[in-house]
């Protein structure tokens, strides 16, 4: 072998070694996103669901190959819906880890903090599981946007047009609510309605966060002589007064938002006059989306599956897909501005946001009420649709 040969032959070994010796070839950047939510703490019962089905959601995404061919990253911070933790996680998610949006899953004391923080860094925040705050209505903020689907106001004028369309006879309408400011916006606004329809109002009751007997609100609302009871607020305090109502012998009906308890206390309580308003449709009713929702879960050993989580997944999918790739804020920010998102099945209509609404154009509701003879949710009023601005400038 002459020595150009093996000098050839030896520079060929050297290459070989130096490419099997080079790192691999780097993974698309994520899409990061971050989440504060309260997933300890008092109220992180109503949360962890959201969550859980959430991170599936994001999971099976992934496994798919991503959003426009990059992976999503979300990076999670508990805040145990208090709002100085709730603070400090989303300084840390915008200013440290850099995320293009942050998703809000708490209780509405954080909000505030929150929207702060998001402000100054101008990266939008969606609400995906907490209520939806007054700044994502029209004219909305330009930041903040909602996938969740109550509203106190317009939760509150269509729950009383209900009760007046389902009631016979006499009205006289109890009010119950957990003593938050936004528990109070949505039980003024059925009240304010209530007396617009001419419905006598029996009671109004609020209970304190610290609540732990329910009896004498209860009490007082039987003794208003309500028929019906309307509750609005996080779930303990709209259970609450109806289980204390029925051990009274109240025989009305009582009307509550249906959140994700709802239909194991259906059974569990097996009671006739429980009827829920929903802005989802329930897994009771075994939609194939639903079946397509729990076996994802399944696979994800997610046991409890919160729907808000779910379509709070979808929103942010949705969003980065609009958005594209590079996605930094500012063009998040706009394409979040004219993006629909869609849940068949699970939703009367699609979300659809716009430069100046981003809570959705079209509300749905539907209403449910327990069958004990079958022992099932059975649907009392179908999917109803409810034009959003059209209704806030009536409500306003």
């Amino acid at each position: 072998m002459t020595s150009t040969v093996r000098t050839l032959a030896l520079l060929a070994v050297l290459i070989a070694a130096t490419a099997s010796m080079a790192p691999p070839a780097t993974a698309a950047d994520p899409y990061r996103v971050g989440v504060t939510a309260a997933v300890t703490g008092g109220p992180a019962q109503t949360y962890i669901p959201m969550i859980e089905i959430f991170k599936a959601y994001i999971a099976r995404v992934n496994a798919g190959g991503g959003v426009n061919g990059h992976p999503i990253q979300v990076l999670y911070e508990d805040d145990r819906a208090e709002p100085a933790r709730a603070a400090t996680n989303a300084k840390k998610l915008v200013e440290q880890d850099r995320v293009a949006l942050l998703v809000n899953t708490s209780t509405s004391a954080t909000f505030k903090p929150v929207i702060a923080v998001t402000r100054e860094a101008r990266t939008p925040l969606l609400f995906g599981g907490s209520v939806c705050p007054e700044e994502v209505f029209p004219p909305a903020d330009p930041l903040l946007f909602c996938s969740t689907s109550f509203a106190a106001l317009l939760d509150g004028d269509f729950a009383v047009r209900f009760i007046k369309e389902a009631g016979r006879g006499r009205l006289r309408l109890g009010l119950a609510l957990m003593d938050i400011p936004i528990a109070r916006v949505g039980i003024n606004a059925a009240e304010a309605v209530a007396r617009k329809l001419g419905i006598e109002v029996a009671d109004k009751v609020a209970m304190p966060a610290s609540v732990v007997d329910f009896s004498p609100f209860a009490t007082k609302l039987k003794d208003g002589g309500a028929t019906w009871v309307f509750a609005w607020s996080p779930w303990a305090w709209e259970i609450g007064p109806f289980e204390a109502l029925l051990k009274l012998g109240w025989q009305g009906n009582y009307l509550l938002y249906a959140f994700q308890p709802l239909e194991a206390t259906y059974a569990r309580l097996n009671r006739e006059n429980l009827y829920a308003m929903s802005g989802s449709a329930l897994l009771s009713e075994g939609l194939p989306e639903h079946k397509a929702i729990q076996e994802v879960a399944q696979k994800a050993g997610v046991t409890r599956i919160d729907l808000e989580g779910w379509i709070a997944a979808v929103a942010v999918h949705e969003a980065l897909k609009a958005c594209g790739w590079p996605c930094p804020p500012d063009k998040l920010q706009s394409a979040m501005s004219n993006v629909s998102i869609n849940v068949p099945g699970v939703k009367g209509g699609p979300i659809r946001w716009t430069r100046d609404n981003h809570f959705r154009t079209e509300q749905w509701y539907k209403v449910y009420r327990w069958d004990a003879a079958n022992r099932r949710p059975v649907v009392a009023k179908d999917w109803t649709k409810v034009d959003v601005e059209a209704k806030l400038k009536e409500l306003k």
